[in-house]
Order: C-alpha cells, then sequence, then structure tokens
C-alpha cells in the first residue's frame, strides 16, 4: 500500500467518525416519538432516515432491527416479522466477518465494518420475533422463535475460542418456550414444559443471579409445580424436591387451571443501554497512540414494576423481572472485551507504523515533496489519534429488561387495568385492555414503557 493510498484511508476515517456522531443524535430525534407511544411517526421517521443515518450497506442490521421494533410497538405484527426475517438473513450473512473489512479496518475504525451485532442482539431478533407471533395468536410459531434463542447461543459459543461468553443460556426464553409448550394441552405438552422450565430455573440460579442479579421468579416456580402437579404420581419425586426448595409458592393445581382463564402480561421495561468512546492514550517518541473502546452506559428509569388487575373483580398480580436486557449486555460486551482491545491496539499501532512510514519516504525523496511527506506523515498521527472512534453502534430501541405477571380468573370479558409502578410503589401511569379468557385458555397481552 503506497503513501497516497494510506492518506486517503486516514482521511476516510474521519469521515466516518462524523458519521458517529450523526449517529448519537439519530435515537435523540426518534425518542419522542416512541415515548409518546406514536410508533407509526416512529416508523415513519426510520423510514425518512434510512438513506441518511442507514444509508450504508453496512448499516441494514440496525435498520432492520429498529423497524421491527418500532412496528411490534404499533402493534403492525407482520409488518414487524417481515423485518424480523430480513434480520435473520442480515445477522447471518454478517456473523462472520469479512476478511477484507477487517483489513480495512485497521486503518481506520470499526466503523468501516458492516454491523453485525452484539450476541445478545442478534438472539433477541428471536424474542421480536416470538412477541409478534404471540400478538397474532401463532403460539406454536412463538414457541419456535423461543427455542430459536437458546439454540443461537449455543452456536455462537461455540465459535468464541477460548473464553466462552457468560450470556450462554437465557432463562427467560425456556420459561416462555414452556409457558407456550403449555397451550397446546396435554400430557406431552405438559412435559415438554417442565423439560423448559427445570431449564430455566437452573439458569436463573446460576448465570442469571451470579451474573446478573437476576433470581428464579415467583411465577416461574408456581408454573413447574403446577405442571408437575398435573404431570401425576411419576413426578411425585421431583414435585417434592421442587416444593422443598419454594415452600413459599403459591400455585393453582392443573384440574383448577382447565376450569379458568390465564392472563400473561409482558412488559417491556426503559430503554436500552448505549455505547460511548473510551480511551487509552500513550505516546512513542513524542506520538501519540490513542486506542478506543466502546462501553454501554445504562439509562436509567424510573418504572420497576406493574400492577394488573381485572376490574370489576379483586383478581391481581404483581410483574417480577424476568430478563435484565441491559445487565445482559453489559457482561456481554465485558466478556469479548479483551478481544476487542486487542484489536483496537492493533489497529492503534498499525496507523503508527503507517504514519511513521511516509515519514520515512518522505526522508528518502528529499526536496519539497519529501518535506509535504514527512509533514503527512506527522498530520496522519495526529489525525489518526483524532479520528479513534469505536463502534458504537447498538439496537438502541430494544428495551432494558421484560417483566412478567400471570394471574388466573372465572372465564369472561375483563378489562386489564395496567398500572406501573416505582421503586417506592407509586403509580406513574396507567393503561388498560379489554381481554377475553377463556377456560384452560392462555391470553398474552404487552406493552412498553420508557420512563
Amino acid at each position: 500500500m503506497n503513501a497516497l493510498k494510506i492518506i486517503a484511508i486516514l482521511v476516510v476515517s474521519v469521515s466516518i467518525q462524523a458519521c458517529g456522531l450523526r449517529m448519537q443524535n439519530h435515537y435523540v430525534k426518534m425518542r419522542p416519538h416512541l415515548v409518546s407511544g406514536n410508533y407509526d411517526a416512529a416508523n415513519e421517521y426510520l423510514d425518512l432516515t434510512k438513506k441518511s443515518f442507514y444509508k450504508s450497506e453496512k448499516n441494514r442490521l440496525l435498520f432492520f432491527m429498529d423497524k421491527a421494533m418500532v412496528l411490534n410497538g404499533a402493534g403492525r405484527f407482520k409488518e414487524s416479522n417481515a423485518y424480523i426475517e430480513q434480520a435473520k438473513i442480515a445477522a447471518q450473512e454478517l456473523w462472520t466477518e469479512s476478511v477484507r473489512e477487517n483489513i480495512g479496518a485497521l486503518l481506520t475504525t470499526d466503523n468501516a465494518l458492516s454491523y453485525s451485532g452484539e450476541d445478545f442482539e442478534r438472539v433477541l431478533i428471536h424474542f421480536v420475533g416470538a412477541l409478534n407471533h404471540i400478538g397474532l395468536g401463532d403460539y406454536s410459531a412463538a414457541r419456535v422463535e423461543a427455542r430459536q434463542i437458546t439454540n443461537k447461543l449455543e452456536l455462537y459459543n461455540q465459535s468464541h475460542k477460548g473464553k466462552r461468553s457468560a450470556y450462554k443460556d437465557d432463562a427467560f426464553a425456556r420459561w416462555l418456550a414452556g409457558k407456550l409448550a403449555e397451550t397446546e394441552g396435554g400430557i406431552q405438552s405438559l412435559n415438554d414444559a417442565w423439560i423448559d422450565y427445570k431449564k430455566a430455573i437452573k439458569v436463573y440460579k446460576t448465570d442469571y443471579l451470579q451474573r446478573y442479579g437476576t433470581a428464579a421468579p415467583r411465577l416461574l416456580m408456581a408454573d413447574a409445580l403446577r405442571v408437575l402437579n398435573g404431570l401425576g404420581a411419576d413426578f411425585n419425586e421431583e414435585f417434592d424436591a421442587l416444593r422443598k426448595a419454594s415452600p413459599s409458592a403459591r400455585f393453582i393445581v392443573q384440574s383448577e387451571k382447565r376450569k379458568l382463564g390465564e392472563l400473561v402480561f409482558i412488559h417491556l421495561n426503559g430503554e436500552a443501554p448505549f455505547k460511548r468512546d473510551m480511551f487509552w492514550t500513550a505516546q512513542a517518541d513524542g506520538d501519540i497512540i490513542r486506542v478506543a473502546y466502546p462501553q454501554f452506559i445504562r439509562k436509567p428509569h424510573t418504572i420497576v414494576s406493574a400492577r394488573v388487575r381485572l376490574e370489576g373483580t379483586k383478581v391481581s398480580t404483581k410483574t417480577e423481572l424476568v430478563e435484565d436486557i441491559t445487565a445482559i449486555a453489559v457482561e456481554n460486551l465485558n466478556d469479548h472485551m479483551a478481544r476487542i482491545k486487542a484489536k483496537a491496539i492493533a489497529r492503534s499501532i498499525a496507523k503508527y507504523i503507517a504514519s511513521k512510514g511516509v515519514q520515512a519516504v518522505g526522508e528518502k525523496v528529499g526536496g519539497d515533496g519529501g518535506s509535504l511527506l514527512q509533514v503527512a506523515g506527522v498530520l496522519m498521527n495526529w489525525g489518526s489519534a483524532i479520528a479513534e472512534e469505536a463502534d458504537k453502534r447498538s439496537w438502541i430501541t430494544l428495551p432494558a429488561a421484560v417483566n412478567v405477571g400471570e394471574l388466573y380468573a372465572k372465564p369472561g370479558k375483563y378489562k386489564a387495568v395496567i398500572e406501573y409502578l416505582d421503586g417506592r410503589g407509586q403509580v406513574v401511569q396507567t393503561h388498560s385492555k379489554e381481554v377475553v379468557l377463556k377456560p384452560g385458555k392462555t391470553a398474552f397481552i404487552s406493552h412498553r414503557t420508557f420512563y
């Protein structure tokens, strides 16, 4: 690579940094539409910015994911699923990094690469897909999506040479798959549900509690005990062991559940974390070597849970945290930080060597041309230090967490009133939705809050 080509690449890195600044403003402009619940306006904004923020093919995965999330919020589930399918294809294509792109990124930034998503983002594509199928009433398809989350995590972890990611299984996805299995009815469905619940309990009590501070929710223990009760005497030993481990868990026996309708409320709470630049700077013979790496920053939210009640009855429940997406994002990025930093250091060293090489060529050429090359080499060193930037792209439209509540009531048509609570238990937001509960059936509703 000659000196002029190296200079050209480093000039491009400055424009990429400017693109990074635009990215920081992108969500800020869309956020008011989301917070106000005007998802159609947010969707229109995404379409308008497709030719600016998303204009590069390198950001196509982000576009598909953001469109899917926003359309899901709008209740436009079929349209959302169309983008989910495109996101799946793009994520698979981009999972294996291009050798050519990586070589180019050694002299610019990771922003020069196509964004392939973090592990947790790629698997949560299937979570949004599951929500869409639930909204469409296709619980079987939703269950397939839930299972894809754990299958993809296993695949991704196998690809990480050396240290495996702590996010190697998803307890919430296991619970959701079990809950959806139950909706099919029959002993086989109960057996399938117990397998998922059992795995969910294990993951909550190990990985989730230790890494993310998320304990096994009470509703999971109640679901597991109820299913074991329905499976009969062959599962008495497992039932007794689980009952001993969760003596305070209250559950409805399977025979009673067949007479009642069940309501599951899925609460998408808060906003996903965002990335910012962190820097490490060193000097070599008066020259600057600057390394940038990303760090996730948590977004605080006032709402911590919700109370769901059926108007005109005494039936109510309170949601529990089942998936701390922010905690998973932070830990998942940290798990790969050694690799990210090593790549960033290699990139900065490559830039430094390139700038020194240009200066050396200038010394050899001599004269006015050589002097210009020497000056260019110095400017390259300073310019690359200024332009050094981590890849701060992320699926910013995701929620910070998922909370779930479930209740049982006599069959009938109800108004479900959802009161969103802050840390002191005070109601800060309310909304309602008409639901129809049928005997032995499960109805799902979901809602997103941002505060």
